[in-house]
């Protein structure tokens, strides 16, 4: 609802550990509707997370002072959904978390909520369009039953859509959480840990959905091997031009690598130009192998956006009048030291 909530300001996320969880459908604007309950919370010292329909004026306001002040780690966020469906999430999210549903129907409101009807979230991290909840105060058969029912209305509904969002409310209840514990010696080897971590993650994540090809720039290197058939095809001597540079930029990142492991790159890449698909050079080993059996891995869908955002760059620079940079200076004395050239 408001960015003044974030937490992490490097990855412009909210995150939250060991957080009550506010759950109502009603529209919040008093500050006298939100005030009694964030008392209470501020009693336990703990995180509060508050879905709702809306949070505007004076309510608003109050917790996002709460905030900044450092009195209160508060968030909140919309309602997912619409109309009745939105309902069904709440509820969903309220048997989750141990919460109770507070809602306008029942004569329930904010105001009279106490520190009992709210639920526990062991961590909540919210993006700017998605939200993750994990949570263990849960009644596992409540869960159950929840689920049963939600496969009942599956069976005998006939839309398509509401097949669709049924099965993912389905899934998001029955389905587990993996957590990923990252321990180190020091706070700036552990950052760099998780931020490998995180990296693989999205990378197994890209490889799910489009599958995986040899990395190490071997899949570049043997696409290149494609170009010189493809060149005879084209008679424009400029597009001919665009393919030998497009041949020269699928070699460099093999070419790069080799050299980083302190090998000579043009070898490597004379070597292995027409060599099987699978085959590449594994800098950590030194040796050239089946580089799907040995595990040097990229996502393919990783590699395909790799050389269509550096086609486009490339695109836009050509039909650019002007590009500007900046030339570095040789010699340039450091500021502060007159004595250095």
């Amino acid at each position: 609802i408001s960015p003044q909530f974030i937490t992490n300001q490097e990855k412009m996320t909210v995150e939250f550990e060991n957080a009550y969880v506010l759950i109502a459908d009603e529209n919040i604007s008093a500050v006298k509707d939100i005030v009694p309950i964030l008392e209470q919370v501020m009693q336990d010292n703990k995180p509060l997370f508050i879905i709702t329909e809306d949070i505007t004026g004076e309510a608003l306001a109050t917790l996002v002072v709460n905030k900044l002040r450092g009195i209160l780690q508060v968030a909140a966020i919309k309602s997912p959904g619409f109309a009745e469906r939105r309902k069904a999430l709440l509820q969903d999210i309220a048997i989750v978390t141990g919460a109770e549903y507070i809602a306008k129907d029942l004569g329930m409101t904010v105001a009279k909520a106490k520190l009992d009807q709210l639920g526990l979230a062991r961590k909540v991290t919210i993006h700017k369009t998605d939200c993750t909840i994990i949570a263990d105060q849960a009644d596992r058969e409540a869960i159950q039953a929840r689920a049963a029912q939600i496969r009942k209305e599956l069976a005998e509904t006939d839309s398509l859509y509401d097949t669709e969002k049924l099965s993912e409310r389905l899934a998001k209840l029955s389905g587990g959480v993996a957590v990923i514990k990252v321990g180190a010696a020091t706070e700036s080897e552990l950052e760099d840990k998780k931020l490998r971590i995180e990296d693989a993650k999205n990378a197994t994540f890209a490889a799910v959905e489009e599958g995986i090809v040899p990395g190490g720039g071997a899949t570049m290197l043997h696409l290149s091997d494609l170009l010189p058939e493809f060149k005879k095809t084209i008679t424009d001597s400029e597009e001919q031009l665009g393919v030998d540079l497009v041949y020269k930029a699928l070699k460099a990142p093999m070419r790069k690598i080799a050299e980083n492991a302190g090998v000579e790159g043009e070898v490597v890449v004379q070597k292995l130009s027409g060599s099987p698909f699978e085959q590449g050079y594994n800098a950590m080993t030194g040796e050239y192998e089946n580089l799907l059996e040995s595990g040097v891995l990229d996502p393919a869908k990783v590699t395909r956006s790799c050389l269509e955002s550096a086609c486009s760059v490339a695109g836009i620079m050509l039909t650019t009048q002007a590009v500007i940079y900046e030339k570095p200076q040789k010699g340039k004395k450091e500021q502060g030291d007159p004595n250095v050239g």
